[in-house]
């Protein structure tokens, strides 16, 4: 009867024991469609197809990582879009829908001996709110922004000729025409996007853009035994996606599982871009 008892403690235990293990390396999701956060940010320009992102604390990925893996612009707007035309609610008439897309009011910390005042630009703190309020447009980003009466620079974008917003599930021709926008709304993004790269070019968001798990330290890092490396499911690779340079998280660095056959090379063409393009600023070809 003893043993009995023992017997089902320890399973009892070791039940706990599995259960507190973390789950962040988990395989299971691998490759699930994720959007990453910087995507709600109306100012957000897109991603670019030379950089990689790393999103560890993802609430959409069982894994909590959504990988960024060179991919060009953003996820939920395939076809980009030219920055849409800014307005003055101050200035009637500038258009017919004025709306704001975005503020800025940088952080500042009011208890501070100076009471935060050396922290802004315009030498004013809020103290309830802790944020450097405007005095005027001089104290906003640029001469786009206003100064609100509550003393946050805003952004307006003029929203008169815009159709609807673009769809990621949605065809080139359905969404042309149509603005980026900030996922789950209709507001549009203040900035200019990038088109995504072609398809078969390995680097659109379907090849590019999805959830993984860290596989394995950097090239010519040690082995990590007290870090839970996941395995890569069938049709994926365990490769480098951000070498140890020594800066940021240690933790979030090394080998990732990608899709197999989507290794980034350093002279890969980003194919024919459908939507904007614009050299300076987008890789691939119009």
């Amino acid at each position: 009867m003893t043993r009995s008892i023992l017997s089902g403690l320890l399973g009892l235990l070791s039940v706990v024991a599995m259960a507190s293990l973390p789950s962040a390396c988990e395989s299971g999701g691998v490759g699930d469609p994720c959007l990453p956060e910087d995507e709600y940010d109306p100012q957000f320009a897109g991603f670019k197809v030379t950089e990689e992102n790393i999103e560890s604390r993802s609430f959409q990925c069982q894994t909590r990582i959504c990988l960024v893996n060179h991919f060009q612009g953003r996820v939920s707007c395939p076809l980009g879009q030219e920055a849409p035309p800014t307005c003055n609610p101050q200035q009637p008439g500038t258009c017919e829908d004025c709306r704001p897309s975005g503020t800025y009011a940088p952080d500042c910390d009011p208890t501070r001996d100076d009471r935060g005042v050396g922290q802004c630009l315009s030498g004013m703190c809020d103290p309830g709110g802790a944020f450097c309020r405007c005095s005027g447009p001089q104290d906003c980003p640029s001469a786009d922004w206003t100064c609100g009466e509550n003393g946050v620079c805003t952004l307006h974008i003029c929203h008169d000729n815009i159709t609807g917003c673009q769809d990621p599930t949605k065809s080139a021709a359905e969404n042309a025409g149509k603005a980026c926008c900030v996922p789950g709304t209709t507001d549009p993004v203040a900035s200019p996007v990038c088109g995504q790269c072609a398809a078969d070019s390995d680097r659109n968001a379907e090849q590019a853009v999805y959830c993984s798990c860290r596989c394995g330290v950097a090239e010519g890092e040690d082995p990590d035994p007290n870090f839970n490396f996941c395995t890569c499911p069938q049709g994926f690779e365990c490769a480098e996606i951000r070498p140890n340079v020594g800066l940021g998280d240690p933790n979030i660095t090394g080998k990732y599982c990608i899709k197999e056959g989507s290794v980034f090379e350093k002279e890969q063409d980003c194919g024919q871009v459908q939507g904007r393009y614009n050299s300076e600023q987008c890789e691939g070809t119009p």
